[in-house]
């Protein structure tokens, strides 16, 4: 149908081509006629009919931007193009439209424009913060985009500060990147490692077709909060969770919060969102609560990664941008078996409103932990006192008796009994005297008489099968002893 239109118009006198254009609200479009003739008045007009197109702008300027209100006039006389510019678009700039080439319209060429706009809010503001990361999102219906431009608008000019071809669906270049979402008709851009200078008027400029590209224009206004970590380190065991804990400026009390995780140059790879506050957000990898009172997000993260690693949260006051605040660097640990003695890292979160109750859990370890020490030490005395009641059985007192068996002969230790024993012979007529001998290191002292002990004498009754002398060791107090008697049987 368009051929069939195009080829209708060519016929006509005059007309050059005719192009459909379709811009979007809040936005603009620059188009860009062909001429052949080398006239020196140029315009653009509103309007069906050439005869009544009411000339919204007109230049004889060459190769000069010439402005007028919404709409700008550039004539490149090396290409033989003109190209017309229209900003900040509403629904009732749709209509049809003619570059005019020549003071005559009726004579000389022209092409015509077909307009439509398409309502869309754009973005006017994007406010961003220093050490952190934004992502825009112009809605973008096109599917055939030649290339992508970024640049800062300063006096007059704009800076490029990234321009791509769409050999790809996301580029990369330093701290801007560019994602073409097709499937959902979003051009979302990147802009990284923010800080105070990227303040600025931008403009981000889409190609559509040799005959018009769309453009948006916004401000961004970047902010170093002291409310805010910029980066947290944490550490958790493979596989196990980890608790996070990001603030964020009051201005943003009612807006969503969100945690992304970021993978490669996609900085929100995986994205969970909490809008209310006080209330966890549904079960799933990533849960997070919103306490707005104290501007506080709060979350849980399971099943650690090292593939997931790098998370940011963030804040959305609208559909069109989101603002990422902190940084959240995961350093996941190696998870061993109890039987290595090494004891598995594991971690939970509970709601903020029952942390009195969760802190109630170390002093009962530590209340436990007495009463297991308290055990253990009247353990150790009562054995303690076992052991010293056996050794002292196990000794005869003063004037005690005690018969040690030895080869079948029976012996009566006195111990220190200090009674007077019969220093003569003839005393005991009974008895039959033998000899005792005291073993010192290797010598013996053999004791013949009772002058050479503090002790009277030894006696025994002589048995056929027991031994003629008894040794006294130094290691062993028969010393003290003051008679040694053989029993017989």
């Amino acid at each position: 149908m368009r051929i069939i239109l195009t080829f209708t118009l060519l016929m006509i006198p005059g007309v050059v081509s005719s192009m459909n254009v379709t811009g979007y609200s809040g936005g603009g479009v620059t188009i860009t006629c062909k001429y052949e003739t080398k006239n020196t008045a140029k315009s653009f007009c509103r309007g069906d009919q050439r005869s009544t197109c009411s000339d919204l702008i007109e230049t004889e300027t060459k190769d000069k931007w010439v402005k007028s209100g919404r709409f700008s006039l550039y004539d490149n006389t090396s290409s033989a193009v003109l190209k017309v510019t229209i900003r900040n678009l509403s629904e009732e700039d749709s209509g049809t439209y003619n570059c005019t080439f020549g003071r005559t319209r009726g004579k000389d060429s022209y092409t015509e424009v077909n307009l439509k706009v398409i309502t869309d809010q754009q973005n006017r503001s994007v406010r961003g913060y220093s050490g952190g990361n934004v992502i825009i999102n112009f809605k973008y219906k096109m599917k055939h985009k030649n290339n992508v431009k970024v640049c800062k608008t300063a006096a007059d000019q704009c800076f490029t500060v990234m321009n791509t071809n769409r050999t790809t669906e996301r580029k990369h270049d330093g701290r801007f990147s560019v994602h073409d979402d097709r499937s959902a008709d979003l051009l979302r851009v990147f802009i990284r490692e923010l800080n105070v200078n990227d303040s600025g008027e931008y403009k981000i400029t889409v190609k559509v077709s040799e005959d018009y590209s769309v453009f948006s224009q916004f401000n961004l206004d970047i902010r170093d909060d002291d409310c805010c970590v910029k980066s947290i380190s944490l550490s958790a065991a493979a596989g196990a969770s980890v608790n996070i804990s990001c603030k964020y400026p009051q201005s943003h009390k009612r807006d969503v919060k969100f945690l992304c995780w970021r993978s490669g140059d996609n900085l929100c790879a995986e994205e969970t969102s909490v809008k209310d506050s006080r209330r966890w957000s549904p079960e799933g990898k990533i849960q997070l609560y919103d306490d707005r009172e104290k501007q506080l997000l709060t979350g849980r993260i399971s099943h650690v990664t090292e593939q997931h690693s790098e998370y940011w949260c963030g804040v959305q006051s609208d559909q069109r941008h989101k603002s990422f605040i902190t940084r959240v660097l995961i350093n996941p640990t190696v998870k061993t078996s109890p039987s290595t003695g090494v004891s598995r890292t594991s971690t939970s979160l509970a709601s903020p409103n029952t942390s009195a109750g969760s802190s109630l859990i170390i002093p009962l370890v530590l209340f436990f932990l007495a009463l297991i020490t308290a055990g253990l030490l009247l353990l150790f005395f009562c054995k303690k006192r076992q052991s010293q009641g056996g050794d002292s059985s196990s000794q005869t007192g003063p004037g005690k008796h005690e018969v040690v068996s030895h080869t079948g002969c029976d012996y009566e230790e006195i111990k220190d009994t200090h009674k007077q024993l019969p220093t003569n012979p003839s005393d005991s007529s009974n008895c039959v005297y033998a000899t005792v001998q005291k073993a010192t290191g290797d010598s013996q002292c053999c004791i013949t008489s009772a002058e050479d002990l503090n002790y009277a004498v030894v006696n025994f009754h002589k048995k056929s099968d027991c031994p003629d002398s008894v040794s006294i060791r130094n290691n062993q107090d028969y010393s003290e002893y003051t008679a040694v008697n053989y029993l017989t049987a």
